[in-house]
């Protein structure tokens, strides 16, 4: 059972729970009227969302609610089976269906004094699973009372949940016609399970542009705003974000082509991909997986008309002898080619010497060097780098989310042409924090794109893709100022070797707070 003993005592971390608001306001008023028919029972009702996390608990006597603190069930934590095997909270959710579990039946043995009858709550709207309704009594066996009971609850706030559905998405069919009429201005609107599109949008939008908009829409603080961002087919555009009043997690977007960005000079730290500008050297810095390597070809074929010579320092350590820098740029000096080494800050001080006077001089031979990130390499690494007239800083896979889909799309049409990625998987994609960036992308898309051939599909679904990348996580669910947040302390983290009390003092926190922050932002 996914490594959980029977014994154990240990469950999951609670978490934030906010998205699951929707659910806990249609249920609230039936879980009230419910408390009063179990006052002083000894029962309790217990609510979960659809990631089978801990939203309410309705309790009505003193015995229950101890057992209940004992057992660990308190808002936030969840109760999947992975992770507390059988109770009538995680197996409904699974199997879609009521389930009754007496008190031996329990895998954990922390919850063998409880019996309980638990129904799934299914949206009537969408079908989708929405949470799960327990009820739960101190005892070897339930009471069967509890299964007509706790069904008319469940039915009644699937009922509430259809009611502000059917509200919900009115009011996105209104903004919606209000928005749709200029022809000139590609127009969609986002809801919950509804999706509308005037004639613009439906020849511009792809299931995959779709499903990057919804991740804006996912944004508890969503607000009106601008943003450019770049279609699945490469079209640049200006994207207007009108939230609809009264509802959660809904928009209306105008979409319109990007004008050309004005030519500028070169700025000393540039984009990948952007024009070269007239210097000898280089600097390319990123975390592993970036594409630095990719980017330093490009920008030495700007630079010169023949192959460059080329030097991986990981390589060649671990084949047992140092680059030799001198005869390197001996060659490339000889042959009118761009020096491209790559892995520069594990060079040794001497090398570290010898480029820098490279770098600093006008040199006929192009240097281009490439490291990891500017503030996770040695003094001398970044002497190097301040040397160099040009530096590209490429940015982890995580901070480029606007363009995610487009390059998960390239990647997938030259691993299978003509296969598609639907909105469900992108959905999953951009959720993720890529710790290997562009590498474990083009790793997972690969199994992915293996499994949709397999199955004789041209559309790469959410089932496709390895497990671990198919749920969403919870730093995608963050407020932007929450990401902010949690990017700053990750940094702090990082800088300080992951010693907390130190990155608590750089934070001006103390290191209690620090640690809140840490579980709360799932860090």
């Amino acid at each position: 059972m996914s490594g959980v003993r029977p014994e154990s005592t240990t469950l999951p971390d609670p978490v934030d729970v906010s998205s699951a608001d929707p659910l806990l306001d249609a249920a609230r008023p039936v879980l009230d009227e419910a408390a009063v028919r179990i006052a002083d029972t000894d029962m309790s009702l217990l609510l979960v969302d659809h990631e089978c996390r801990m939203v309410s608990r309705v309790t009505a006597g003193a015995t229950i609610e101890r057992i209940l603190d004992d057992a660990g069930a308190s808002s936030g934590v969840a109760f999947t089976e992975s992770a507390v095997g059988t109770t009538a909270l995680g197996t409904p959710a699974e199997i879609r269906r009521g389930v009754l579990v007496n008190g031996s039946e329990h895998y954990l043995d922390r919850f063998k004094q409880l019996s309980c009858f638990g129904q799934p709550i299914i949206h009537p709207a969408t079908r989708r699973l929405a949470g799960s309704l327990c009820m739960t009594e101190v005892g070897d066996r339930a009471n069967p009372l509890s299964i007509p009971f706790v069904t008319a609850i469940v039915n009644d706030i699937a009922d509430r949940l259809l009611d502000r559905s059917r509200a919900h998405q009115r009011r996105v069919l209104d903004a919606f016609q209000r928005a749709a009429p200029r022809r000139d201005v590609a127009v969609a609107a986002l809801g919950d399970d509804l999706q509308l599109t005037n004639a613009l949008a439906a020849d511009l939008l792809s299931p995959t542009d779709i499903g990057a908009l919804r991740m804006v829409v996912a944004d508890p603080s969503l607000h009106a705003t601008s943003m450019r961002t770049t279609l699945t087919s490469g079209t640049a555009v200006e994207v207007l974000v009108e939230p609809v009043g009264g509802t959660r997690g809904a928009a209306v977007f105008h979409l319109r082509p990007a004008p050309a960005t004005p030519t500028r000079s070169p700025a000393p730290v540039s984009a990948p991909g952007a024009s070269v500008p007239p210097v000898r050297s280089t600097a390319i810095t990123g975390e592993p997986g970036t594409g630095r390597s990719t980017e330093a070809h490009r920008v030495a074929t700007d630079l010169a008309d023949v192959a460059p010579v080329v030097v991986d320092v990981a390589e060649t350590l671990l084949e047992g002898t140092p680059p030799d820098v001198p005869a390197l740029l001996t060659q490339a000096r000889a042959r009118g080619a761009a020096l491209i080494v790559d892995g520069a800050d594990l060079l040794d001080d001497r090398s570290l010497t010898l480029l820098r006077h490279v770098a600093a001089r006008t040199s006929p031979t192009p240097l281009i060097v490439v490291t990891g990130p500017a503030t996770q390499i040695g003094s001398g690494a970044a002497a190097l780098l301040g040397q160099c007239g040009r530096r590209i800083e490429l940015p982890p896979l995580r901070h480029r989310t606007a363009e995610l889909a487009v390059i998960a799309t390239s990647v997938i049409t030259e691993l299978a042409p003509g296969t598609e990625l639907s909105s469900g998987a992108a959905d999953a994609l951009l959720s993720q924090e890529w710790p290997g960036n562009l590498t474990e992308l083009v790793t997972a898309l690969g199994d992915a794109v293996a499994a949709s051939t397999t199955r004789g599909s041209r559309t790469v679904d959410l089932a496709d893709l390895p497990e671990r990348y198919r749920t969403t996580s919870r730093a995608s669910r963050l407020a932007g100022r929450e990401q902010a947040e949690r990017q700053a302390i990750i940094d702090a983290l990082d800088r300080n070797g992951h010693n907390k009390v130190h990155a608590a003092r750089e934070l001006g926190i103390s290191r209690t707070t620090l640690y809140a922050r840490i579980r709360a932002l799932g860090i």
